[in-house]
């Protein structure tokens, strides 16, 4: 190649890199970037058409809400709705009456003054004062209690109240904020706040009676808690708070409120709740019973007492019979048998599986209303 033709593809290339300059500026940004304008600014030119003009890009903010606003939002909102329950009693020591008072908590469910509480708040209770947020102060008559579930419902003459939306207790999470509103040791109106710790727990209280499927909270509860509210983030009611574990820190017990309600709306038609009874009196068979007694096996609830005409009775159950099974389950204890036969309605027929001596049989049992005071 001689030297013109060097200097002629020399002078090309340096035509060439100013026309790319010149295009590069002028149509590059049509192409490579999309800007974001508002509406209001960005208008089509003349002679285009509408796909060929910039669309604005919609932008959507969205507030997370704090944990504080949580707390704060659901306190208002249900605090009005959560009374204080004060009773007063005598207890006769020797002979003599001695008067007791007691602090509890209720939920007001009604706007007309039905009231949700626990049943050992009134139980007892010669004289029920409930206190309201606002703080006026009505006294209560009792619409019946339960003490199978330790669910009450009271009534004071009132209307127009703040009733608290219950919510749904049948899909909680583990680990869902839970708030607990209520009147501890009698201070007044307090909010506390923690979690769902469990579900399904299962209690004995000082009455042997056991009650199952509890939330478990670690959110503080105390004494006078008892007939609060535990609360979710939505402000709505998920249980009646109603038992602490003693001597332990973070573990308290609520009755869930789709139970509460169903008792609850039990005791205001009719002024009790239903449960399905068999009829017998229970112990439960361990290694140490059955080793003593030379018993068949060495688990299972053995009948220590059948009540006269009751559902186990009419199907031929006998004092001495050990329930081993139920419905096919395997009973260990007592305690087994129990909670079986109190998730079960009224009316249902239930198979046993029974030792007898050294015999093994099956009976079917029809469970019936449990008599009140049994």
């Amino acid at each position: 190649m001689d030297r013109h033709s060097r200097f002629y593809f020399f002078f090309l290339a340096i035509v060439i890199a100013i026309v790319g300059v010149i295009l590069g500026g002028t149509v590059a940004p049509h192409y490579a970037v999309k800007p974001v304008i508002s509406p209001e600014v960005a208008s089509p030119k003349l002679g285009t058409t509408t796909a060929e003009t910039p669309q604005p890009t919609k932008v959507e903010s969205k507030v997370v809400e704090t944990e504080e606003s949580v707390y704060i939002k659901v306190a208002e909102a249900v605090g009005p709705s959560v009374v204080n329950v004060n009773t007063k009693s005598q207890i006769q020591f020797f002979f003599q009456a001695i008067p007791q008072e007691g602090a509890g908590s209720g939920v007001i469910i009604t706007q007309d003054g039905y009231i949700l509480t626990n049943n050992h708040v009134i139980e007892g209770a010669q004289q029920i004062t409930v206190t309201l947020a606002d703080g006026r102060t009505f006294d209560a008559k009792v619409v019946g209690r339960d003490p199978y579930t330790d669910i009450a419902v009271i009534k004071i003459n009132a209307t127009g109240l703040p009733a608290a939306k219950l919510g749904d207790s049948t899909n909680l999470k583990i680990g869902q904020i839970a708030i607990a509103i209520g009147n501890p040791f009698g201070l007044g109106k307090t909010v506390t706040a923690g979690i769902v710790s469990a579900l399904n727990r299962t209690i004995t209280t000082e009455n042997g009676i056991i009650i199952e499927g509890l939330i478990q909270t670690d959110a503080p509860i105390n004494p006078g808690n008892s007939g609060g509210a535990l609360v979710n983030s939505s402000g709505e009611v998920i249980g009646i708070n109603t038992a602490i574990y003693q001597g332990a820190q973070g573990i308290g017990f609520a009755i869930p409120i789709h139970l509460a309600r169903s008792i609850a709306d039990q005791i205001i038609s009719k002024g009790y709740a239903s449960h399905p009874w068999m009829g017998v009196y229970l112990d439960t068979v361990d290694a140490r019973i059955s080793t003593y007694y030379r018993l068949a096996v060495d688990y299972g609830a053995i009948i220590m007492d059948v009540v006269k005409n009751g559902p186990a009775d009419k199907a031929g159950v006998k004092r001495g019979d050990i329930i081993v099974e139920f419905n096919g389950e395997k009973i260990e204890t007592a305690d087994d048998l129990v909670v079986r036969v109190m998730r079960l309605k009224v009316g249902d027929r239930v198979r046993l599986g029974i030792v007898r001596g050294d015999r093994r049989l099956t009976i079917e049992v029809t469970l019936e209303e449990r008599p009140r005071g049994e």
